[in-house]
Formats: structure tokens, C-alpha cells, sequence
């Protein structure tokens, strides 16, 4: 919840994916005519920063650029792949001009020590960008905020009232009752096919619905249609490509070519769904409506907490905790919300995915969860939280799948507030500089890793080695002040379900489906390209 993380736990990376390559044809053809121009202008902008590095000292290596766009021509269809490829030339600090717009790409777990931990409180700001600006309310969420008073005050009540332990813990019966309702949505398949990837969608949606909103779907009610939407829009948007951010000159392509339209429609779409949702919990203390069929969760949801600290006209300021504008409460349930949904699907599809591809892991699996499910009192077939501690290879799996499959592969980028240097005191980094970690690389990394391309979960049997912002060869979820703080809730509600349905059910590829599309899509996050479906038998243990 960087990202993902994120975090929010949003981990990934709005740097130009979708329609990159788009754009730079657009670019390229215009280049007769206004290179003359940009070129004048970027040469002093170009000056300007490095004479800011100061004599005498050295940036980062960095592959060959094009006037005007820089390097963004290079970073292709997944520019965490693309970018890996650089720094097997270039090194793992590598600088790229991406745009305008000097950045600085770490690959390797010890640069990234450098970023997140050893000078954590120079890179813990965020590049201002301008479509998470309008659809964030300003950037006032927890994963795209700056550093300063307000973010450091966010964080603080998110984790306090959200995601501390002790309030994961108290939505355990949350997580059981939906991870149940699972299960059961996959039993009436019967010996069918079970469209995986849709049923692991609504179960994310109602988990994070009744935790952070206090109210889950049911059926195909207005409510879920709402959520969709939300989602979706957002998610789309967040990876799309604003010229302005990176060729300044040039921000007037992004009107001409739509995205400022598209990003102004989707913002008013989203803000009425936000208003909806935050004039009915307000209203009624979670029911969007009586025919929404609506349950509430336990405890107090999210939501409730966010309006308790909304800012009232007849309060007193200085009061000790961050007092919030109705926008606020809005950025921060997209944020959460949104973010929390998509890192459990993602994880939950390619932990599947991978073990459906290893039989032999999957049976591994199965042993385990069984086996502890015979040993417990509970006589409903479901595995619950209390039954996990002792599943070791449950979160080898977990693990090597985020090793493999990083939610965000580029974590969200951070920003320099002061002139540094990196690659243990070989470059020159100066105020202000994008900072991106390839959180993807550095998990298959061969340096780090045996056989890195391999799905082998038995490398994290007996290891110490965890994706808690702690050992830096695994940061699916970042690390250090800007780490994904809804790691522990992610998680929590990832191990549940895994758990439960490879010890519920027996799994198996359809017939005519011998090979299994594991490519990617493009964007901020690493969806599985083709849906997920399987045949799931029942099993008894």
C-alpha cells in the first residue's frame, strides 16, 4: 500500500504505460516542426539541472536519449520489463530523462536499501503528477500525498483506526464470513468451469466494502454497479500518460488528444459515486439504500471514523487529531478502498495461477492445510484464522508468488527533497529528482535469487526473508516511511482465502487448456492478462 501496496496500498507506479506508445508516435511526427523550439528550451532546462549537480561530480549512467521526449520512447508496452533490460547495461542506478523530467531507476536491493532505508527521510516525498492530483482531491490520500503535516497525519489515523494489528484482528469474523461465502459460490459450480478471476473480484470488493464502508454487495445491486465503476475508472486512469508531466511545453496534447476530457469526465463520475456513499453512511450509518440489501460489518467501519474527523465549521482547530474536509474523506476511502481491492485480487489470481501451473506445489499445499484442518475442534470445513500460524508453506507460496508477480512492479515514485548521492556515494542525485524503485526486477533478481524465473515456494521454507520492508530483494509492498501500511490486512485476508480454497477443493486446468496465459497487462498494476478459470471438485477433509 505504497503502493500496492498499497496503502494505501497502492505500490504501483503512474508512469506512461497504456497509451505511451501512442503518445511517442505523436511526438515524433511533430518533431520537425517544433524541435527547434523545445530543443532551446530543454537545453537550458537541461543545463539549469545539471548545473545543480555541481562540477566535478558524476550522475548516474544513462542510455541514449531523443531530444524533446527523452527516453520515454524506451520504455515500451511493460516498462518494468523494459526497464529491467536497461539496467543490465546501464546498472542498477540509472539515469533516464523521461521527458524533461530527470529520473533515477534503482534495480538492485542494495540501491534500494539506499532509497527506502538508509536515506529514507530524503526520498519520502512523492512527484506531483497531474491525473492522481485531479482524481485524488489534490493528492490528499496516503499514497500520493508529499511529505509533510498532512500526510504524516493521514498515515497516522489510517493505521491507528484501520490497519494496526489489533484492528485487523478485530475483522477476523469480517474475513471468515466472506472467505466462506466464497467458498460456497464455488461449490455451485459443482464439477464446472469456476470463472476464478471474477468470483476472487466480488470477494475483494466485499471485504474492503465492509471493512472500510461498512456495508458488503449482495446480488447484483446498485451498490456493486457503484463500486465497479469507482474502481475501475480510477484504476484505468491512474496508469494512463499526461504528456504535461513530463514534456511541460507539450501539455496542450492531452487536451487535444482527449485525456484531460477523459480525466475530468471520470473525476465528476467518481465524485458522485463518493458522495453517495459518504451522504449515506453519514445518513443512515452505512445503508446505501433499503434495496441494496445491504449487511453491515462488525465493528466500526472505516468510513465512520473518517467522518467523525471531518472538519465542522463551528469546531475549534488544534485539536490533537487530523481534522479532515469532506474531500479528504473522499481521497482516502478512494485510496484504501481501491487499493486494498485490487492488491488481494492480484495476489489471490497469480497465487492460483502459479499453483495450477505446479502440481507438485499445489499437492505441497494441500497436504499442509489439510493436514492442519484434521488437527483442529472446527467441524464446518473451514479453515480459520487461528489454524494459519503453523501453515509455513502457505506464505512460501504467498511469498514467492509476490516474488514473481509484484502487485505494482515499479513502486510508486518517490522524490528527492535534497541533494544526495547513491550507488554507495558514486553519483550525484540533486534536490528534486524522481526516484523510481523496479520492485519486479529486483525479485528476480539473479544476484539475489536462485533460478529467479522459477516458481520454486520452498526457497522461503526456513527462511527469515519477509516482504515487510525489512530484507529489500522482496518490497512487493515498498519499504521504510512511505511502505504500504495495509500490508498486515492484505495479507491477513490473502491467507485466509488461499488457504481455504486449496483445502476445500480440488484443482484442475479445463480440458483443451494445457497451457495457461501468464503474460501480464500493462498498466500501474500486474493483472493476470487473461482471466483465471479452473474445474474445482470438492474435497471433504
Amino acid at each position: 500500500m505504497e503502493n500496492t501496496t498499497a496503502t494505501s496500498m497502492t505500490t504501483s507506479s503512474p508512469l506512461p504505460y497504456t497509451n505511451t506508445l501512442m503518445h511517442t508516435k505523436f511526438l515524433l511526427v511533430l518533431l520537425p516542426v517544433i524541435s527547434s523550439v523545445l530543443l532551446l528550451l530543454g537545453a537550458r532546462r537541461g543545463k539549469k539541472w545539471l548545473a545543480v549537480v555541481g562540477n566535478g561530480n558524476r550522475l548516474p549512467p544513462s542510455p541514449w536519449r531523443l531530444p524533446v521526449i527523452g527516453n520515454l520512447h524506451q520504455l515500451g508496452r511493460l516498462p518494468h520489463r523494459s526497464l529491467r533490460a536497461l539496467a543490465a547495461s546501464h546498472g542498477p542506478v540509472m539515469l533516464l530523462r523521461l521527458g524533461q523530467v530527470p529520473a533515477v531507476v534503482v534495480s538492485s536491493a542494495d540501491a534500494a536499501r539506499e532509497v527506502m532505508q538508509a536515506q529514507d527521510h530524503v526520498f519520502a516525498s512523492r512527484p506531483s503528477l497531474t491525473i492522481p492530483r485531479r482524481l485524488l482531491y489534490g493528492c490528499t490520500d496516503i499514497a500520493f500525498a508529499p511529505h509533510g503535516p498532512y500526510w504524516r497525519g493521514a498515515r497516522k489515523m489510517s493505521v491507528r483506526h484501520l490497519l494496526s494489528p489489533a484492528r485487523v484482528r478485530a475483522y477476523r469474523a469480517v474475513r471468515e464470513q466472506e472467505v466462506a461465502a466464497l467458498a460456497r459460490r464455488v461449490a455451485e459450480h459443482g464439477a464446472g468451469i469456476v470463472r476464478l478471476s471474477e468470483l476472487l473480484n466480488g470477494f475483494a470488493k466485499d471485504v474492503a466494502g465492509r471493512i472500510v464502508l461498512g456495508v458488503r454487495a449482495a446480488g447484483d445491486s446498485g451498490w456493486r454497479a457503484r463500486v465497479d465503476a469507482l474502481l475501475e475508472e480510477s484504476n484505468a486512469l491512474l496508469a494512463a500518460f499526461h504528456v504535461g508531466d513530463y514534456v511541460p511545453w507539450l501539455s496542450w496534447v492531452s487536451a487535444v488528444d482527449g485525456t484531460d476530457a477523459r480525466v475530468r469526465r471520470a473525476f465528476q463520475r467518481i465524485d458522485r459515486i463518493l458522495d453517495e456513499i459518504v451522504d449515506a453512511a453519514a445518513a443512515t450509518g452505512g445503508e446505501i439504500s433499503p434495496s441494496s440489501a445491504v449487511e453491515e460489518a462488525d465493528g466500526e467501519a472505516f468510513i465512520h471514523v473518517l467522518l467523525s474527523l471531518q472538519q465542522k465549521d463551528d469546531e475549534a482547530p488544534g485539536t490533537a487529531e487530523l481534522r479532515l474536509t469532506r474531500d479528504n474523506v473522499k481521497a482516502l476511502l478512494e485510496d484504501l478502498f481501491g487499493a486494498g481491492t485490487e492488491a488481494t485480487i492480484i495476489v489471490l489470481e497469480w497465487a492460483m495461477a502459479e499453483l495450477l501451473r505446479n502440481k507438485e506445489a499445489m499437492h505441497k499445499l494441500q497436504l499442509e492445510v489439510r493436514r492442519q484442518a484434521r488437527t483442529t475442534s472446527n467441524h464446518s470445513n473451514l479453515i480459520r484464522e487461528q489454524d494459519l500460524p503453523g501453515m509455513e508453506y502457505l506464505r512460501a507460496v504467498i511469498k514467492e508468488t509476490m516474488r514473481l508477480h509484484t502487485p505494482g512492479p515499479l513502486l510508486l515514485p518517490h522524490k528527492s527533497m535534497e541533494a544526495t548521492r547513491l550507488g554507495g556515494g558514486r553519483y550525484d542525485v540533486p534536490s528534486g529528482t524522481t526516484v523510481i524503485v523496479n520492485a519486479w526486477a529486483i525479485g528476480r533478481d539473479p544476484s539475489a535469487w536462485e533460478s529467479p524465473e522459477e516458481f520454486r515456494p520452498e526457497r522461503f521454507v526456513g527462511s527469515a526473508v519477509d516482504f515487510r520492508g525489512r530484507h529489500f530483494q522482496l518490497i512487493p509492498f515498498g519499504a521504510g516511511r512511505r511502505m504500504c501500511p495495509g500490508v498486515n490486512l492484505a495479507m491477513a485476508v490473502v491467507e485466509l482465502a488461499l488457504a481455504n480454497l486449496v483445502a476445500r477443493f480440488d484443482w484442475a486446468l479445463p480440458d483443451g487448456e494445457p497451457v495457461m496465459d501468464m503474460e501480464e497487462t500493462p498498466g500501474c498494476t500486474s493483472w493476470k492478462r487473461a482471466p483465471l478459470r479452473a474445474v474445482a471438485t470438492q474435497h471433504y477433509c
